[in-house]
């Protein structure tokens, strides 16, 4: 079906492009909420949370946030689940990033969301074992599902 945001000569106001071009389906939601943290992995007072959010009609889960790591918990070289999310809230197809990490020597981490719910991470050797939170912001996945 074809996206068609609005009707022909219907008045266009602020606030019907706003419903119509970016609609929140899901408020901003913590994680915890909607998923279990694996042992040495928790929220960070940034809480890192998920929403859902309908873009020109089509559908996008954005993320934010900052997970914490137990100094030593991420090893370089494996890959190692830091979140599962419920049911509800897992895409149809693997997803993968790259992103900011705290005290991993500017080395960024290996992000990947499986479609058993599992949000894996990893960095490489360079980094070593130091790293001690994940930054979310920035990721999103459109259509995923």
């Amino acid at each position: 079906m074809v996206y068609v945001p609005f009707l022909a000569g219907q008045l266009l106001t602020a606030e019907l492009l706003n419903e119509r071009l970016v609609e929140e389906t899901m408020a901003w939601t913590a994680i915890d909420d909607i998923g279990n943290f694996a042992t040495n992995y928790s929220a960070h007072a940034n809480t890192p949370m998920l929403r859902k959010i309908r873009l020109l009609g089509q559908e996008r889960w954005e993320y934010k946030g900052r997970i914490s790591i137990v100094a030593g918990s991420l090893t370089a070289n494996v890959d190692h689940t830091i979140f599962t999310f419920d049911p509800g809230y897992r895409p149809t197809a693997e997803h993968g990033w790259s992103v900011c990490s705290a005290s991993s020597d500017f080395f960024p981490v290996r992000l990947t969301l499986q479609v058993a719910g599992t949000l894996k991470a990893g960095v490489p050797t360079e980094a070593g074992n130091n790293a001690n939170a994940i930054l979310l912001d920035g990721m999103y996945i459109d259509a995923p599902i």
